[in-house]
């Protein structure tokens, strides 16, 4: 499943061609798609037969990505990854692009897999791989489960703050 604001930005082009090789190959899943945005209407199109939910919030969003067995999130323009970091504390592995947010959160092969952007065949691999093989998932789910614990609030609150000191010292330091 994904769940994020349906632009194109966020990798659907690569998304649905990755799951059409799955198809293709005669892989059984089922595809969950969580949020609204202005490429939903393409995405509907490309993607027929999965399930969109439009946007959720609160319990409803929990409820639904736990619902998922992998959150496959292509997006190559991530700053943090909030997307990454929920799915991972609702122990879901995750496969996303080695691309900034995603890159400082999952630990590849351990709690998910980064692959290049934009490698659709590879993609397709290592969502293969999660479906034919629930250990793995479990897995790397518990894994990325751990790892989110050490990203509390007061965690990232501070480390924001402390990213601001250190620029308003070195801008008085001028």
């Amino acid at each position: 499943g994904i769940f994020s604001r349906l632009v194109m930005e966020k990798g659907l082009d690569v998304f649905s061609d990755a799951l059409d090789e799955l198809r293709q190959r005669g892989l059984a899943h089922r595809v969950l798609i969580v949020g609204e945005g202005p490429a939903r209407e393409w995405l509907e199109n490309r993607l027929p037969d999965a399930v969109f939910t439009g946007f959720l919030g609160g319990e409803d969003l929990a409820k639904a990505v736990a619902s998922m067995d992998v959150l496959f999130f292509p997006s190559v323009t991530e700053t943090f990854g909030n997307v990454t970091l929920e799915a991972m504390a609702c122990g879901l592995p995750v496969v996303a692009a080695a691309a900034t947010g995603s890159e400082s959160l999952v630990d590849d092969h351990v709690t998910g897999r980064l692959i290049r952007p934009g490698a659709v065949h590879q993609f397709a691999e290592a969502v293969r791989a999660y479906i034919q093989q629930p250990e793995l998932r479990a897995r790397h789910g518990a894994a990325g489960e751990a790892r989110s614990l050490e990203f509390s609030w007061d965690r990232i609150n501070q480390a924001v703050a402390d990213t601001y000191l250190r620029l308003i010292r070195q801008g008085m330091a001028r």
